[in-house]
């Protein structure tokens, strides 16, 4: 069994407004496998990628959005997962939590906990986190800077 994330930056006039609209902003690919290079996409870690973001001291930031934040759209026919939208504002918000919050902060704010049940050595569990994490600050920065919103699908 396979689960992932996948966002795309869109632009902000056209971001839609449920879930068949997100659907057609993925339309272009149709698995887990299929992505555009400009997509972010993590594989069955994202979860723990949120996680890692609401270590953040509370009131410093909007630690939700860059993972779980935003409107939550169903599926209409309650088979696929839901999908979420993020206006503008909150991409911008979530670069610079992001920018904000060093990587190696927020780790050492999880204590080893979000990566503790892998059963491997911590440095390499480190390593994984922190390339995703400059992934998800790569991916808002240049959304943020775009003025783009996003789209984002999680599929299992």
């Amino acid at each position: 069994m396979s689960f992932s994330m996948q966002a795309r930056a869109v632009p902000a006039a056209g971001l839609p407004q449920d879930f068949t609209g997100v659907a057609a902003v993925f339309a272009d690919t149709d698995d887990a496998l299929d992505f555009l290079e400009t997509d972010l996409r993590i594989s069955k870690d994202f979860s723990q990628v949120h996680e890692l973001c609401l270590t953040a001291p509370p009131g410093q930031g909007s630690c939700e959005l860059p993972v779980f934040g935003g409107t939550v759209h169903e599926d209409p026919a309650g088979i696929e997962a839901p999908s979420v939208t993020l206006e503008a504002a909150g991409v911008r918000e979530a670069a610079e939590f992001l920018r904000s919050h060093p990587f190696d902060k927020l780790w050492r704010g999880a204590a080893g906990g979000v990566g503790a049940h892998w059963g491997w050595p911590e440095p390499e569990v480190r390593d994984v986190f922190a390339h995703h994490y400059r992934q998800v600050l790569d991916f808002y920065g240049r959304a943020a800077e775009a003025g783009d919103a996003v789209v984002k699908r999680f599929l299992y």
